[in-house]
């Protein structure tokens, strides 16, 4: 074997050399002289101009696609800048060698990188008659392949017209580099690895590249798999793919194949028998064309297909830019293994649609996330559209916005998050030692209009005066002030009213577990003046919620730009389902808050793991505390809550929050049990088409809403769907109950806060484990100062019972009373024992939801004056700066359980 390949070099080198004479003699001669006359000049000139060439290639590697898989590894997407899959020589069926050999190269097994008689036939071919014949061999044909790829993947115009050129001297340049390319070649790699690399580097038409590309797109099968009359058709398309393309052109593509499988005969490579049966087989009925999927376009799931590949932007692992990240991704052969439940995905798909059909009249759409606490690994995501790159007019029922994520990953800009932003006050509320079993004060309720208007603000007659002639315009509503919240996350107004949807009972004390089952607007804001504004912003963003621009909620109380009170209560402000369904799986893994991750693992072309930058799991709120969040928030998933829509099947124990912006265009469903976290939302999108009558008594599909679109109207129903599904083979799991401390508090004594500033009083309070709220009396004191409390300084009480701050209104009408006598401090009462939790009042039966009304449309960016929500109108009303983000519904209609979306 070695004395044979001796043989062939020796006689490469020969013939390369009498070739160089040859071709040198004609370019040397310029003229029609004599090839003898010039023959010794010429071999000598070609000689050293051969020697001078390099003779190593560097290579850089193939451009090969990436595979994005499933969590059960099946195929997602392949982006490629080239459709190319690199395999090795033992996965390339020896038909395909045969057959790629036998067309283009039959002497390949014998010469040493140059045909010295295939050279000098083609010569003498080229000089005595008009046609011209190609005398490469295999090799040469391989390096001029990669000389090519090279030149494109550097994109150097000069070395690919280089590699190109066909005439004159650079051709003659081009084939005598090929030449001692070929030669040098052979020297350092077998038959066998020379044949598989042109196999994976040549074009096969259709934008495939390399023969297991080719394979799967015409065939769906693999290289290895490759039948005889198969890979006769491919080997026949290599050498014109454009005029033998078996797609556009079977007719030539199989004439091409016949004389591949002649010359497979002829060379004994297959039989009588194959050759025939071969042959009877039409190229029409031997294609199975299946479209790659180089793009997000063509996979199971664009939306998230396109999320993950933004992700992997991030990834400095990729590269150091943009570009080179999205080149290693595009032309590295890399494998990306993510989270992905492609079935859920699909049912996700379908569930969405069912919900909102994408021809329905209000121009409602939907999108839902699925998280595993725990981890952070989104399962899946998906939306009621189709994706589309030519979006259809409406934006909603084709378009390839991503409504679930964020901005940075194409997203929307958000939704209003309504009062599913009330799940982290609870958690505030309970940091600060208001216990499960606790009753919130609320101040007594003053008489209110549309546009913040307080018609008994002493300060203001003309309001005073100008009383709504109809009485469907005024409601009750509690009145807050700036003092009443941190400084830093407060209102922007002189006041804030808040109302409850349908204007519902004004109690002076609720249950904690009823204000959370039923989401009372007044409740919330008068805990959530309690606890600290600012702090609730601190938790929603040690939990990962943040507004769909990235913003974060943590606020700097010296800051004028911080959040508004309202936002930050009640859920004006926007954010994307991902980031819900992520941040609320805190609640169920036990305050551990993983971010959501869609990629496990990435491996290079050689199987090494590339190191990912992803930001860990960390421990965001005490256990005990998410655990008596998760005991409030399950009161909401039940038959007697705002949730009622949601509970799942066998009672299977889970949680969650409902949420509805001001009119109704956002409504949500956020809810989890102990394995998954899910955020539904269903509404209009922001830069889409959007409803612009009210959104009361729909029909949407099959679903029929009676009253106002709440989130308890489609959002929860649809979670419970996706829920159920998806926990149908997951073991019934529940929470351990909170501790004892957190159910009932524990007693302490009442500091003395008489004289001090509201907020001070506020902050002393706190540090002794209680909330208080405020009543504002008329008093000689000045304004803001604490007269004194109910019950008195130093008074024993448990934690569960609400401090009343009796505070200097300052106001005109206080002035025109001083000569009255004031009230002092109240009696002390002897300590008592600890009250035992009292039961919640039995809420009312589920029923239509109260109706919204029409108000501005919602801009996407966080404004700290939240539109109104009025009730149906002959005239729309002024804008409300202070209006509860939840819709306050039609007094006339039925009180729902969900009072307060």
């Amino acid at each position: 074997m070695r004395s044979a390949l001796t043989v062939a070099r020796v006689t490469s080198l020969l013939g390369v050399f009498l070739a160089v004479s040859v071709l040198m003699g004609f370019i040397g001669a310029g003229l029609a002289a004599p090839v003898v006359g010039v023959a010794g000049i010429a071999a000598r000139e070609g000689v050293g101009m051969f020697e001078r060439l390099p003779g190593d290639l560097e290579q850089n590697p193939l451009a090969e696609q990436s595979r994005i898989l499933t969590a059960d590894g099946t195929v997602l997407a392949t982006p490629a800048e080239q459709n190319r899959i690199i395999v090795g020589s033992e996965d390339i069926s020896e038909w395909m060698k045969h057959a790629q050999v036998a067309i283009e190269d039959e002497r390949f097994y014998d010469h040493g990188g140059m045909d010295v008689e295939g050279l000098g036939r083609a010569v003498f071919q080229n000089v005595t008659t008009d046609s011209t014949q190609g005398g490469s061999t295999l090799t040469q044909q391989y390096i001029k392949l990669a000389l090519q790829d090279q030149a494109l993947r550097e994109g150097n115009a000069e070395a690919w017209d280089a590699a190109q050129a066909r005439t004159g001297m650079p051709g003659y340049v081009r084939k005598l580099r090929e030449l001692k390319y070929a030669i040098t070649l052979e020297e350092r790699l077998t038959k066998d690895e020379i044949l598989t690399g042109y196999l994976n580097l040549a074009f096969f038409g259709q934008r495939t590249y390399g023969v297991e590309a080719a394979a799967r797109f015409y065939f769906d099968t693999s290289a290895a798999d490759l039948t005889i009359a198969q890979s006769a058709l491919l080997a026949g398309v290599v050498q014109t793919p454009s005029t033998t393309n078996p797609v556009s052109n079977p007719e030539a593509a199989q004439a091409r194949r016949d004389l591949v499988l002649a010359k497979m005969h002829e060379l004994e490579m297959i039989t009588d028998g194959q050759y025939q049966a071969a042959l009877d087989l039409p190229v029409a009925n031997m294609l199975e064309v299946t479209e790659s999927q180089r793009s997000c376009f063509n996979s199971r799931n664009p939306y998230f297909c396109d999320y993950v590949e933004a992700w992997l932007m991030e990834q400095p692992a990729l590269g150091d830019t943009q570009d080179e990240r999205w080149s290693t991704l595009t032309t590295a052969g890399l494998t990306v293994e993510t989270t992905l439940d492609l079935e859920l995905s699909d049912q996700l798909h379908e569930m969405l649609q069912d919900a909102t059909p994408l021809d329905n009249e209000y121009y409602l759409a939907s999108a839902a996330s699925v998280v595993e606490p725990g981890t952070g690994h989104i399962l899946a995501f998906n939306q009621s559209s189709k994706y589309s790159l030519n979006e259809t007019q409406d934006r909603i029922r084709e378009t390839s916005v991503n409504w679930n994520v964020d901005s940075r990953y194409g997203g929307p800009g958000g939704m209003e998050l309504g009062s599913v932003a009330k799940a982290y006050t609870l958690v505030d509320a309970l940091e600060k030692g208001v216990p499960i079993e606790g009753d919130l004060a609320i101040p007594e309720p003053e008489k209110a209009t549309w546009g913040n208007v307080w018609l008994e603000d002493p300060d203001d007659p003309v309001a005073q005066a100008d009383w709504p002639n109809d009485p469907d315009d005024v409601f009750d509503a509690v009145v807050f002030f700036p003092e009443d919240f941190q400084e830093g996350c407060t209102i922007g107004e002189d006041h804030w009213t808040v109302r409850n949807a349908g204007d519902n009972e004004m109690p002076k004390t609720i249950p904690l577990r009823r204000a959370t089952a039923l989401s009372i607007n007044t409740a919330f804001a008068a805990l959530a003046s309690q606890v600290g504004t600012c702090d609730i912003g601190d938790t929603m963003t040690t939990m990962g919620l943040t507004n769909a621009s990235g913003q974060t909620y943590g606020v700097d109380p010296g800051n004028p730009d911080s959040k508004l009170a309202t936002s930050l209560v009640l859920g004006s402000d926007w954010s994307s389902p991902l980031t819900v369904a992520a941040s609320y799986a805190t609640f169920a893994s036990g305050g551990i808050y993983c971010p959501p991750v869609p990629v496990t693992r990435v491996l290079d072309a050689d199987g090494n793991e590339l190191p990912l930058q992803v930001e860990e799991c960390r421990r965001a709120i005490d256990e005990d505390i998410a655990l008596g969040a998760v005991e409030l928030l399950k009161d909401v998933v039940d038959p007697l809550g705002s949730g009622y829509k949601a509970v799942l099947e066998g009672e299977r124990p889970a949680a969650g929050k409902t949420g509805t912006n001001n009119n109704a265009s956002h409504t949500w469903f956020a809810g989890f049990t102990p394995q998954l976290s899910t955020a539904v939302f269903v509404g209009n999108i922001p830069g889409a088409a959007r409803y612009e009558g009210t959104l009361v008594d729909l029909r949407i599909g099959d679903i029929v809403v009676d009253g106002p679109l709440y989130g308890s109207s489609v959002a929860a129903p649809t979670w419970k769907r996706i829920m159920d599904w998806t926990s149908r083979d997951l073991p019934v799991e529940d929470w351990d109950p909170p501790s004892s401390e957190l159910l009932t508090g524990k007693r302490v004594s009442i500091p003395d806060v008489v004289g001090m500033d509201v907020r001070e009083a506020r902050e002393r309070l706190q540090e002794a484990g209680l909330t208080a709220s405020v009543t504002r009396i008329a008093s000689r004191a000045p304004e803001g100062q604490v007269v004194y409390t109910t019950p008195g300084v130093g008074s024993s009480v448990v934690t569960a019972d609400p401090v009343v701050l009796h505070v200097a209104s300052g106001s005109a009408s206080a002035a025109a009373s001083r000569s009255a006598p004031q009230p002092g401090p109240a009696p002390q009462p002897a300590p008592s024992p600890a009250p035992q939790p009292a039961p919640a009042p039995p809420a009312p039966s589920p029923s239509p939801s109260p109706s919204p009304s029409p108000s501005p449309s919602p801009s996407p960016s966080p404004s700290p004056s939240p539109s109104p929500s009025p009730a149906p109108a002959p005239a729309p009303p002024p804008t409300n700066p202070g209006e509860p983000v939840d819709p306050p519904g039609d007094p006339g209609i039925p009180e729902p359980p969900d009072d307060d979306e």
